[in-house]
This record gives structure tokens, C-alpha cells and sequence, in this order.
């Protein structure tokens, strides 16, 4: 976990996959955290991404640096 966290604090920004009524949406990122072997990320909760994520926790993330995909 610990590896991964690094690599996107690395990158600065990363993006964030999630989808609402079979509708993606991507947004960029940049807040990367452990906190009891999860990985959090930071966002408020009357934000979209923060309603889709709790009503559909299939998310993807991805981060590219240095030729290097996460």
C-alpha cells in the first residue's frame, strides 16, 4: 500500500474513475493518504464523487510518471 501511496504522491495528480446511471466521470486528484492499511483520498461529502463513490464503490484509479502506469 505503502508503495502505491508513494507512487502518486510522486505523479502530483491522479485520476479518479467512477460512474453514475452507467455514466463514467474521471477527475483529477491529488491527495493520497494511509490511514489503518487503507488508502484514502480526499474529497467533501455533498460533492458527486463523493455520492458516487458511496453508491457505487467500483472506482479506478490511474497515474502515469516516468513511463509508468499505475
Amino acid at each position: 500500500m505503502k508503495e502505491v501511496q508513494e507512487f502518486l504522491k510522486e505523479c502530483g495528480v491522479y485520476f479518479l474513475a467512477t460512474s453514475e446511471d452507467n455514466i463514467p466521470h474521471v477527475r483529477p486528484f491529488g491527495t493520497a493518504e494511509i490511514f489503518e492499511n487503507k488508502l484514502y483520498i480526499q474529497t467533501g461529502k455533498k460533492k458527486d464523487v463523493s455520492k458516487q463513490i458511496a453508491k457505487n464503490p467500483n472506482v479506478e484509479l490511474c497515474a502515469y510518471k516516468d513511463g509508468k502506469w499505475f
